[in-house]
């Protein structure tokens, strides 16, 4: 070594670079080792959960597509590794005819090959290796496999000279595989993903079975139905390796349907336990709380779970990883070259959800940059989940205490199951299909629940006050002026200002009917609507006020007066009456004038076109003629569907008030406010927090029941929030209270529709003539609509009001009918 040359040792220098390169270095004695020698075989065997290697990195095959797309083409793995593809039973087949006609005798060599790396199966497989590399097109796949299924793949001489083209059996053997393999290669690829989903995408592609049409099918059982005429059988019950045996025997023409199922989406679903989706009734708005809670702790134990499984199963692989990668270095390998592949079943379904759950929205992008990098990606993932470990356990346990005083708030609430049905059974007693048939029908055909029984009418079929004129079957129903109308009126108001009336005419014609119809019908203080006219009536000329003729006698403000003139407004003045009063003369707006009072006088006035105009007196019309009148005590009108829909609701609603009211001032203030605090041993889930009452309950409670009406009207409250308020309240008859919100708003709907009609204070102008003549009044009253067929009769000194139907054709009796028959 002495004896070289400075060039001999740059070349030596040269080659032990070079050396090095390749994976050699030098000792400590100047001896080149090989780097992949013992060093990196103890690496190799030192993996437990992995597979590692050394081996140059494979470039990216054609077509493939980066991380991100691929999450979007395939979505997520169910398991890492991906576990390789499963043949289909027509690919198994073929593979397994391949290999037995491979080994014939006729197309093996003359010779033995020596290895088995030169049989003509495993030329058949480098063939498929080199179209599944896209080395080889189909033709020339296609072409090579025709050579090898008919000569083989060695020159042949003697009896086996030409192969298949000397044996018939071969020949035909060859061809039958040619033809199952180019139907193979279509099995698979873009051509089997749109056959796929041009089928997917057909009529019954995205049906389920049970979803098929079957009323034109045979039904040889009761449960079972023949296929639809149109089903096409082939396309989706198409079975490879089926035998004509095996179709002689199995069924491949009736599906079993079960009982045929009539009536509306909802029966359907609910006629089969097939389709039970296990919420068959519910209960009430707290069970449903608790449930929705209980799924909520559900949904959070499992996320924290399925993490900590994810966090138990790549932690050991990250602490190999890591081990793995200082071996490395120490070792001296250069950086990037080891590759580690995760064993078989290393990350299960439920584990790899866990990790894309705490990525979000790049959770499935992460999984396959995990599948093609673990070594890079594991121990990244592993830092992100040990934290959403810490920040879930954390959020869980400030959730817990929510759920605590949820649950607290709403178990008392859910033993009351019976609450939601008897308040189901109130709603359906006020609906106006309801109403309407309690008129119409006779009166032993109707039922009404046990729960009702304060609020629901009485049935008669005739009055026995002989001065009352009812001789006809009818319903009564208790209202007197000093139930809370005030109450029902702020309560009517706030729903119709939220949303009942649509427009500002709407408004203004309820405001009319308050103040020229409720208000004289029961006798109410005016002054509790003043507020609201001149809110609603600033301007004089809207077309809602009617125009009021001189010697009228009405209602103002300011008191009883009578109009003396009308003043018609100019350019800097308005409409102004001259009005005497008792004290003095006074000129009015329009809207200072609540209604007109009867007159006893002959002066009788009815509202024709926006106008009072003079009718002709009962006396005048009818001299000389023998007529049976009620009772002047009595108020009587004549009215519509409309009109009758909303006295009912209106007198529902001012009678539940009043039994309400009665009922909250029987309840003693201990039970609101000095409850309990101990905890119960039969209630376990009522802590000490739970007996708490939920909101501080006022001293006048029946005003806080009030006020939480408007609250929920205006929307600060939710159904479920204004139930358990009015169960702090009381805790009897709860179903009546919680039933309040519906009844309002189907009262100020009813209100605004009649309004819209237009026809009620016309109806009332006739009944305000106290003639007290129920035929000359009916007569009247259909004379302005032929759909007046509700007689609506109140008597203020019984507290009682009757609705009776009374249709155009039918006639009015004003005495008893004695039957001919009778002796």
């Amino acid at each position: 070594s002495q004896s070289q040359g400075p060039g001999t040792q740059q070349i030596q220098r040269g080659q032990q670079q070079g050396n090095a390169s390749n994976g050699f270095r030098p000792n400590a004695g100047g001896m080149m080792m090989d780097q992949g020698g013992a060093s990196t075989r103890d690496i190799c065997c030192s993996a437990l959960y992995g597979a590692v290697s050394f081996a140059p990195i494979r470039p990216p095959r054609r077509n493939e597509l980066p991380p991100a797309q691929d999450a979007l083409k395939d979505g997520r793995p169910t398991m890492l590794p991906e576990p390789p593809l499963r043949p289909t039973i027509s690919e198994s087949i073929f593979f397994d005819r391949a290999r037995r006609h491979l080994e014939r005798k006729e197309l093996a060599p003359d010779k033995s090959p020596g290895s088995r790396r030169h049989t003509p199966r495993k030329e058949f497989f480098k063939c498929l290796h080199l179209y599944g590399a896209g080395i080889l097109n189909k033709e020339e796949l296609v072409l090579l496999l025709r050579g090898l299924f008919m000569q083989g793949h060695a020159p042949k001489s003697g009896a086996n000279a030409g192969g298949g083209a000397s044996d018939p059996a071969v020949a035909t053997e060859a061809q039958e595989l040619m033809r199952a393999f180019e139907e193979i290669l279509v099995g698979r690829g873009p051509y089997a993903e749109q056959e796929s989903l041009t089928k997917d995408k057909s009529k019954y592609g995205s049906l389920a079975t049970r979803d098929y049409d079957f009323s034109d099918c045979d039904a040889p059982t009761p449960s079972y139905r023949a296929y639809p005429f149109d089903y096409p059988g082939k396309k989706f019950s198409m079975h490879s390796g089926q035998s004509e045996a095996d179709v002689a025997v199995l069924n491949n023409s009736l599906v079993c349907a079960g009982n045929a199922r009539t009536g509306s989406a909802k029966q359907k679903v609910m006629n089969s336990e097939e389709d039970y989706d296990a919420i068959k009734a519910r209960r009430n708005a707290y069970e449903e709380a608790l449930f929705k809670i209980e799924d909520d702790m559900f949904e959070v134990d499992m996320a924290i779970e399925r993490n900590m499984s994810a966090l138990k199963q790549i932690e050991p692989i990250v602490e190999e990883v890591v081990k793995l990668k200082e071996d490395e270095e120490k070792d001296g390998q250069p950086i990037g070259r080891m590759h580690y592949e995760l064993n078989s079943h290393a990350l299960n379904s439920v584990q790899i959800g866990a990790i894309a759950r705490v990525y979000g929205e790049s959770g499935d992008e992460v999984v396959q940059h995990l599948k093609r990098n673990s070594l890079a990606v594991l121990p990244i993932v592993f830092r992100r989940i040990t934290q959403k470990d810490e920040e879930w356990v954390k959020a869980r346990a400030e959730l817990t205490k929510q759920w605590r005083s949820f649950i607290a708030v709403n178990f008392e609430g859910s033993l009351d199951v019976l609450c939601h049905f008897y308040k189901r059974e109130i709603e359906r007693s006020f609906a106006a299909d309801h109403l309407l048939e309690e008129c119409k029908a006779a009166p032993h055909s109707l039922k009404h629940p046990p729960t009702g029984r304060n609020i629901v009418p009485e049935f008669f079929l005739s009055s026995s006050d002989s001065k009352h004129l009812l001789f006809q079957p009818h319903i009564r129903v208790k209202v007197s002026n000093s139930m809370p109308h005030k109450d029902a009126y702020q309560c009517l108001t706030a729903q119709i200002m939220n949303g009942a009336a649509k427009t500002h005419a709407d408004r203004e014609g309820v405001s009319r009917i308050w103040s020229e119809f409720v208000v004289p019908w029961f006798n109410l203080p005016a002054y509790w609507f003043l507020e609201e006219m001149r809110e609603r009536l600033r301007s004089d000329k809207i077309s809602t006020i009617v125009k009021y003729a001189p010697g009228q006698r009405v209602k103002t403000a300011f008191g009883d007066g009578k109009v003396l003139s009308l003043l018609e407004g100019h350019l800097h003045t308005s409409l102004r009456y001259k009005v005497k009063f008792p004290f003095g003369i006074a000129f009015l707006r329009p809207s200072a004038i609540y209604h007109h009072i009867p007159s006893n006088s002959k002066a009788k006035f009815t509202r024709v076109g926006g106008f009072m105009e003079y009718v002709e007196t009962p006396d005048e019309q009818m001299e000389g003629t023998d007529t049976k009148l009620i009772d002047k005590e009595c108020n009587l009108l004549f009215g519509t569907e409309k009109t009758y829909i909303f006295m009912r609701l209106y007198c529902l609603l001012v009678s539940m008030l009043a039994d309400i009211k009665e009922l909250l001032a029987s309840v003693p203030i201990v039970e609101a406010n000095n409850k309990d605090t101990s905890v119960s041993t039969d209630e376990p889930m009522k802590t000490d927090e739970s007996k708490k009452p939920t909101k501080n309950i006022p001293k006048d409670r029946y005003g806080g029941l009030i006020i939480a009406l408007k609250d929920y009207i205006k929307g600060d409250i939710d159904a479920k929030t204004f139930e358990t308020f009015c169960r702090d309240l009381t805790k009897e008859k709860v179903y009546q209270l919680a039933a309040l919100p519906r009844l309002i708003e189907k009262c100020a709907d009813s209100i605004v529709k009649m309004t819209r009609e237009n026809v009620v204070l016309n109806m009332f102008d006739f009944s305000q003539l106290k003639h007290m003549d129920p035929v000359l009044l009916r007569s009247q009253s259909l004379a302005v609509s032929h759909d007046a067929s509700y007689r609506i009769q109140y008597y203020p000194k019984d507290s009682s009001i009757t609705f009776s139907y009374l249709p155009e054709e039918a006639e009015l009796l004003t005495s008893l009918k004695v039957s001919s028959e009778s002796p």
